[in-house]
């Protein structure tokens, strides 16, 4: 029998009992280490997918508990799974020539896919897409890409190495990088060129793309790690003395990397403050160690030791909260940059200016640092250091934060007898570059004296996100988004009233949209802005079921508000939005669908509209899976539902928008299925992101 596919690769607390695959970790105690040691030989590798490990002992890809999945030639060279983890990929010697397929994760173990050598090449290593869209082999002959579902060949490239032993892809899709021996090069995928080529001089033994696909880190025989910058491919940070450095990872948000350094010593190392590292010693048998995340995405490290496999939680380790803070901050500065309601272009000219946008960004960052930061005073022992005369400072030192300097009168200075009289008040934080918090505000209260002191630091020099003139996008910029916003405004005002006056919606029906730019960086490392423009609607409750989809519904033509969506989408990109909309232009298209959580009890027949439906890459609340639904099949599942809903706005693109078809276009869909139960649940929404639109 076969798993359930969606279950897979799902949270550590979920035993496969078909393949065994995945591992029940911390099911009771999520800091309690499980060592899994039915393994004849100590395992070579591990492969990593989701939240799932997978050893390789010899000729054999194993499941935790120690079950042979598949056994392949001499031994295996490569195994990859595919992201969601329905289809493994072994590379194997195979004598003089290797050999490669792909079996089905199932307790069967069905091949599904044998490389052919004659038109491929002899294969040496895989990856797959991180949109499970695209497998890249790496053969004698260059670098192949196959489409993932039907592994039908799409590309070829040549690559400078014929048998290489690493290779890795980056998220976005930009790299793919591969070493033999010294070297190393790094491949535009997009432009099929080569972006940058290496010699070490010494052998390379593992390499890693950070989670965002900024950084580059290499480790090389001689204990050194380097990690290069993906937008020019220098090197930013080096690290040396690290034993054999065998293998290398980054943990899920980038902060942190663990290296293999010897048979028996794991070094986790905090690359924002290089003396911030934690040492894992391993009795024997270490070969590779691995970051992957929990179900709630805490970080996880997986390795091998004798005979054994290993699975220690890191709840421990600290969040990345620059990159939080930069995140959240510009979002919020995102709303802050829009129009208000009622607000005229002057108006907006003289709230929105560099100055105010910087300001109100410092505002944010500030606000975000203070929520964000843990209960720093109430875990710091504050003691008073030296007096400055001539300023009249008086220091304070905190045991985990930077010591301040608070001003005081020297007459007071009596009063002063030591921290614990010292009461703080309406405390804000900011981060530091090593990602520690500091004190840049507080109402410093002498319970002595009963006076209040206050130290201000809020004008020091902060991470400040717009520091970065590469992150900022100009006021002329976001004035033209602004007014293309206006004009788009009206005509949503324009496509509603018409669909009123047809009875295809009603007051009770309301579309939004809204669009920003975002500064990025192209493969070639090239600064570029991106045009988001999104399209939604909201229904009021008790009308959904007849301004919406009603119940079992799907295509987009069903449901008013979705086709009135739909109009004003067509109308904006053959008119104002036209001039976003070039052949070969890349253009990434996300739509949202969702479905409510009541039960589909009669169960509802596809009517194959869209032809066969196989493993379309979809994120369901958030993850990556398969969805497969085949012509005149039972629809059993809300999600099924919700994502037919998103598909059908696929099609309709397709049939009606024929300018889009000559784009390079890339679709997600993001599923979702309320907790709740009713047809205010049941919509779908729109998002274009035009690449280098400008």
């Amino acid at each position: 029998m076969k798993p359930c596919i969606t279950n897979l690769c799902k949270g550590l607390a979920i035993a496969l009992v078909a393949t065994g695959s995945a591992f029940s970790a911390m099911a009771q105690a999520e800091t309690e280490t499980k060592v899994y040691s039915k393994f004849k030989t100590t395992p070579e590798k591990l492969l990593v997918a989701g939240q799932a490990v997978f050893p390789v002992e010899g000729n054999t890809l194993k499941s935790l508990t120690g079950r042979d999945m598949k056994q392949l030639g001499q031994y295996i060279i490569d195994a990859k799974a595919n992201p969601f983890c329905s289809n493994f990929f072994l590379v194997a010697n195979n004598k003089k020539q290797n050999k490669a397929i792909i079996f089905e994760n199932s307790a069967e173990g069905k091949e599904i896919f044998e490389v052919n050598r004659k038109k491929l090449g002899n294969p040496w290593l895989v990856a797959y897409s991180a949109d499970a869209l695209k497998i890249y082999l790496a053969t004698d002959s260059g670098l192949v890409t196959l489409n993932a579902p039907d592994r039908v060949v799409t590309d070829r490239m040549p690559i400078t190495f014929t048998s290489p032993s690493l290779m890795i892809l980056s998220d976005n899709g930009y790299y793919a990088a591969l070493a033999q021996g010294s070297e190393l090069a790094v491949y535009n995928l997009e432009q099929k060129t080569l972006r940058k080529e290496w010699d070490f001089e010494v052998k390379i033994n593992d390499m890693a793309f950070n989670d965002n696909s900024t950084e580059l880190a290499v480790v090389t025989a001689d204990g050194v790690l380097s990690i290069f910058d993906t937008r020019n491919f220098l090197i930013k940070k080096s690290i040396d003395d690290l034993g054999e450095a065998l293998s290398c990872s980054y943990n899920t948000d980038g902060k942190y990397i663990a290296v293999a350094e010897t048979p028996e010593k794991i070094e986790v190392i905090n690359l924002l403050d290089i003396n911030d590292r934690e040492v894992i010693n391993v009795p024997s048998g270490l070969t590779v160690a691995r970051f992957l995340p929990d179900a709630e995405g805490r970080p996880v490290l997986t390795y091998t030791q004798t005979n054994s496999a290993v699975i220690r939680p890191m709840p421990h380790l600290k969040p990345y909260y620059a990159r939080l803070i930069s995140d959240e901050a510009n979002e919020r500065l995102n709303e802050w940059l829009k129009m208000m309601p009622g607000e005229t272009m002057e108006e907006y000219r003289a709230r929105v200016t560099d100055e105010s946008r910087q300001h109100q960004l410092r505002l944010f960052e500030e606000e975000i640092s203070t929520r964000l930061a843990p209960d720093m005073l109430s875990m710091a022992s504050v003691s008073l250091g030296k007096y400055d005369r001539a300023n009249g400072m008086l220091q304070v030192d905190f045991s985990n934060m930077p010591s301040i300097f608070l001003p005081v009168p020297e007459t007071d200075l009596s009063a002063f007898s030591g921290g614990d009289g010292l009461e703080f008040r309406k405390s804000t934080y900011g981060v530091l570059p090593d990602d520690s918090f500091e004190l840049i505000y507080a109402e410093v209260f002498n319970k002595e004296n009963g006076k209040t002191y206050v130290y201000n630091n809020i004008d020091r020099v902060p991470l400040n996100f717009m520091a970065d003139a590469d992150n900022v996008v100009s006021l002329e910029l976001i004035l033209q988004q602004q007014m293309e916003e206006q004009r788009l405004d009206q005509l949503r005002e324009q496509v509603m009233e018409q669909a009123k006056l047809q009875n295809v919606i009603s007051d009770h029906t309301n579309m939004t949209v809204d669009s920003r730019i975002e500064p990025d960086y192209d493969a070639d490392g090239k600064k570029i802005l991106n045009y988001h423009v999104k399209f939604s609607y909201e229904v009021d409750p008790g009308f959904t079921a007849t301004e919406d989809f009603a119940p079992g519904k799907y295509h987009a033509e069903a449901s008013g508000a979705a086709s009135s969506m739909l109009k004003l989408v067509t109308e904006a990109l053959q008119g104002d939005f036209a001039q976003y909309v070039h052949d070969g232009k890349k253009l990434a298209v996300t739509i949202s669908g969702t479905a409510d959580a009541t039960p589909i009890v009669s169960r509802i027949l596809y009517d194959g509209a869209f032809g066969d439906i196989v493993e379309v890459p979809i994120y369901e609340n958030g993850k990556l899976v398969p969805m497969t639904i085949m012509d005149k099949d039972q629809i059993s599942r809300n999600e099924q539902l919700a994502f037919l809903r998103a598909y059908s706005v696929k099609e309709f693109l397709n049939k009606n928008i024929a300018a889009l078809q000559n784009m390079n276009q890339s679709y997600r869909y993001d599923i979702n299925v309320a907790e709740g139960k009713g047809s205010e649940f049941r919509r779908i929404s729109l998002e274009f992101n035009f690449i280098d639109a400008f």
